[in-house]
């Protein structure tokens, strides 16, 4: 979203706030013909909801800490109760066709085999690569098939191993550590647990 009305900004659905509908686009009537059905922009929503202040920038143009200080625009809309609640489009779809979602945590590709899975296709496209874009549509289509299902098996109990570290408490530099050492074990010794808190005791 824009802090100015109109530009390319794409057209959010209305919203609820202090129980009362608010639109984020201009009336088909508005009185400035230029801005009818264009979206408000952060000043304007800001105006109608009397949060507004004198100088508001983009979050781009402040400080890392502005998020906590409401320092810009972006950050009082993204601090106001209904856009905290706003899920993502995809997110709403999905529910809406009464599924339920569950994200994986960020930053986190340990988790998700999947990433493991691209990986070994890219390493294998890399040692194929010849630089050519006919090459590149030959070559990732069979990287992709040439990953065999024990190895994508792997891939995923080594994700659950990850996920069970994380359970009983290591943070990712140990997980990684533990991860090479019990590759062969269904659970972590308590005995390595009992050794990483006491290392994280006297750290």
């Amino acid at each position: 979203m824009n802090l100015k009305p109109g530009g390319k900004a794409p057209i959010m659905h209305d919203t609820i706030y202090n129980g009362i509908t608010q639109s984020f686009t201009f009336p088909p009537d508005y009185h400035i013909e230029e801005y009818r059905g264009k979206s408000k922009g952060m000043q304007q929503i800001l105006i109608e909801r009397g949060l507004w202040q004198d100088n508001l920038k983009l979050l781009k143009k402040c400080k890392d800490q502005c998020r906590q200080n409401n320092c810009c625009a972006t950050a009082i809309l993204m601090n106001q109760p209904d856009f905290k609640a706003q899920k993502g489009r995809i997110k709403e779809l999905i529910i809406s066709k009464g599924h339920k979602v569950i994200f994986y945590p960020r930053f986190h590709c340990e988790l998700n085999f999947i990433e493991m899975f691209w990986e070994a296709t890219k390493r294998i496209t890399r040692a194929r690569c010849d630089y050519r874009w006919q090459s590149l549509l030959l070559n990732v289509p069979l990287a992709l098939d040439s990953i065999s299902l024990l190895t994508i098996r792997k891939f995923a109990r080594k994700s659950r191993r990850y996920l069970a570290f994380y359970r009983d408490g290591l943070d990712g530099k140990q997980a990684e550590l533990a991860e090479k050492k019990y590759k062969s074990h269904r659970r972590i010794d308590q005995s390595y647990l009992q050794e990483m808190n006491s290392d994280l005791e006297i750290v």
